[in-house]
Formats: structure tokens, sequence, C-alpha cells
């Protein structure tokens, strides 16, 4: 590792400068978070359109037998556009975001001191802690809980599913609230590599270290916030621009349901993604201000050195 000249300065940063060199990460690195990060996207993303796009093509369905410019139709059009499929969507995507950070977070940790790594790496190195990612990230950050809901959404099809969707929205609000106060859970657990349990007295177990690094600086929650506003941002951009795609150049109806049926989730994953960027570079910022890595990392440096000048001297 190259303690002594990281590929991402280690220094403390703003908010927005944070946002900033989030964007020259994607640009340097496209290609290698890209793939990371579609490796867990794509199985979600086509997960979710298995679960509840009969909600949209309910609606679909009763429109393909009704004039395009009869009454009936605008009806129809406007259930589509009301549909529980958008609500159920946001939350689902809501919920699982933090998810794609599975594998980039291992990737941009590599990547701040310069170690290369192969996809099949990445893949081991975050299945080795798949017993506390499940429980830490799927169980207690509704993961798991919410596609339990969006199963009984299946199952229940064309019978009443508002309460389960009710049930979705609080759950959404439960993971949002907690995100924002305790965010870094994939850092530590992934690059820490923090056990759930002691297994000796020195050992710091999950939660105290989570703990630890939440309670030491304030305005994370602020933090964390500008960064949902952010991917609100980009996300309304994506799906404007589909939209108005779609309403000037092809069918309008057809082409909507395309765009809420997979331009939507798509256009919310990619906003996920920035954001896991910018998270991983606030726990960066955090650990700075917490520890000083500043000059911890010269120390490292300076260590790493020394101990190379002695093995040379013992050839």
């Amino acid at each position: 590792m190259k303690f002594d000249n990281p590929r991402i300065a280690i220094r403390r940063r703003k908010t927005y400068e944070l946002m900033d060199l989030s964007l020259h990460v994607i640009r340097t690195y496209p290609i290698r978070l890209a793939l990371a990060m579609l490796v867990v996207i794509a199985p979600m993303l086509f997960l979710n359109d298995f679960l509840i796009s009969h909600l949209l093509l309910i609606d679909s369905e009763y429109t393909s037998f009704v004039h395009l410019d009869s009454p009936e139709y605008k009806i129809a059009y406007a259930d589509i556009i009301k549909a529980p499929f958008i609500t159920t969507m946001i939350c689902l995507v809501i919920i699982q975001a933090p998810i794609v950070s599975v594998l980039s977070v291992v990737l941009l940790g590599q990547i701040v001191f310069g170690v290369e790594s192969s996809l099949r790496k990445l893949i081991s190195e975050s299945l080795a802690r798949f017993g506390v990612l499940f429980w830490s990230v799927g169980c207690l950050r509704g993961i798991i809980p919410g596609l339990l809901v969006a199963q009984g959404i299946a199952i229940r099809n064309h019978r009443s599913y508002e309460d389960h969707i009710g049930l979705l929205v609080l759950i959404t609000l439960y993971v949002v609230i907690l995100r924002m106060v305790r965010p870094f859970i994939f850092e530590i657990i992934l690059l820490e590599k923090t056990p759930l349990f002691k297994k000796s007295k020195q050992q710091i177990t999950l939660s105290k270290r989570s703990r630890g690094i939440h309670r030491s600086r304030t305005g994370i929650g602020g933090r964390v916030m500008s960064g949902m506003i952010m991917s609100m941002i980009i996300t309304t951009s994506l799906i404007g621009g589909m939209i108005f795609f779609a309403t000037t150049f092809v069918n309008q109806h057809q082409t909507t349901l395309w765009v809420l049926r997979w331009g939507l989730p798509i256009s919310m994953w990619m906003a996920a993604g920035f954001l896991s960027i910018v998270r991983f570079l606030n726990y960066l910022d955090v650990r700075i201000e917490m520890e000083g890595w500043e000059a911890e990392l010269l120390i490292r440096a300076e260590a790493e050195k020394m101990k190379e000048r002695i093995q040379l001297g013992n050839v």
C-alpha cells in the first residue's frame, strides 16, 4: 500500500468539495466502479420488477382495449401516473440503495492506497463478511423486511394491497432516519472488518465502533441529508430527460410505461451509486478528524520505508 502517496489526497474537506471529488473519482475510474455497482444493482433491479411490476401492468392491460383519444383512456392513463407502483418502487430502492456499496466500498478503499484488485477478489472479500452484512444491513436496516412486504404485495396481486404499501412507507422512514444517524456501517464492516461479537478482550464490536465514529462528529446527519438532496436532483433530472424524449420523439403512452417501469429505478440506482461514493469520502473525512489520519499515514509510510531499507540491508 502506498501510505505516503494515496491516489485520493488524505485531508479534511467541506461538503461541496466532497461532492466535487466524487465526480472526479467517477471520471477517473468509471469502468471499475460501474462493474462493481452493476453486479449488485442488476439482480435487485430485476427482483423488484418481478415483485411489483404487476401494479403497473394492470392499468396497462386495461388501456390496450381502449381507444387512445377516448375519455376512458384518459382516466386509465391518469390511473397509471398515480399507480401504487411508483410509491412502492421508490420505497424499495431507497431501502435497498446502500447495498450498491457492497463491492464499491472495498474497491474505493483499495483505490485510495493504490491497490490493484480484480472483480473476483472484490466479491470474495465481500462474501467473507456476508454474515455480518446480512444481519446488520439486511435485517436491521430494512432490506429483508422490505422484500418480504414486497412479496406480500406480489401475492395479493389484484386484491387490496394498500396496507402493505403503508407498511413499506413506514419501513422506509425508519431506514432513512437510521441512515442519517449512522451512515457508515458498510465502511466499518468491509474496511475495518469489525466483528459483531468479541472474540477477545482487545477487540471492538461493530456496535461500539459504530457509536464511536458517529458520535465523534456533529453534522454527519446534515451531510447525509445534503447527499440525499443531490440524489433527488440527479434522479429528477434523469427522469425529466427520459419523459421529454418520450413525449417528443416516440409514442407517449408506451414509453411512459417504460420510463416508470425501468427508467425510474435505473435513475434512482444511478443516484444511489453517486451517493455511495460521497458517503465513502465523508467516512474518510470523519476518520481524519477523529484519528488524525494525515499524520498517521505519514508515520506508516516512514515505517514501510524503514522496513524496506532493513530488508535490503539483510540481503
